[in-house]
């Protein structure tokens, strides 16, 4: 004879087997959390009708500058004091920090 708590516990794991066996459906067939977003940003992709296509890189890409080639600006002041050789260590520094802080190129 089966007793009354013997019942609940069939009971019980019955409806928990009849609960878990859709569940596990629902979520494998359902959307991944995971792309999620990307799921979303595809439904407002703009579309690329009358755009250019990529040509890759520019043609002038990684090739060094030349010396007549490069804008005379503040960068440039600065860099060529701190390539510059005849000073070093805490004097070069200062040097750089004064050239920093000039208007030279500006």
């Amino acid at each position: 004879m089966i007793t009354l708590k013997q019942r609940i516990l069939r009971v019980g794991l019955a409806a928990a087997v009849g609960l878990a066996i859709p569940t596990a459906g629902v979520l494998a067939k359902g959307p991944n959390p995971a792309n999620k977003g990307h799921a979303h940003a595809d439904q407002h992709k703009p579309a690329d009708k009358g755009k250019p296509a990529d040509k890759g890189k520019p043609a002038d890409k990684g090739k060094p500058e030349t010396a007549g080639s490069r804008p005379h600006n503040h960068g440039w002041f600065v860099s060529q004091v701190a390539k510059n050789k005849a000073t070093t260590g805490a004097a070069h520094g200062a040097a750089v920090s004064t050239e920093a802080q000039t208007d030279d190129g500006k």
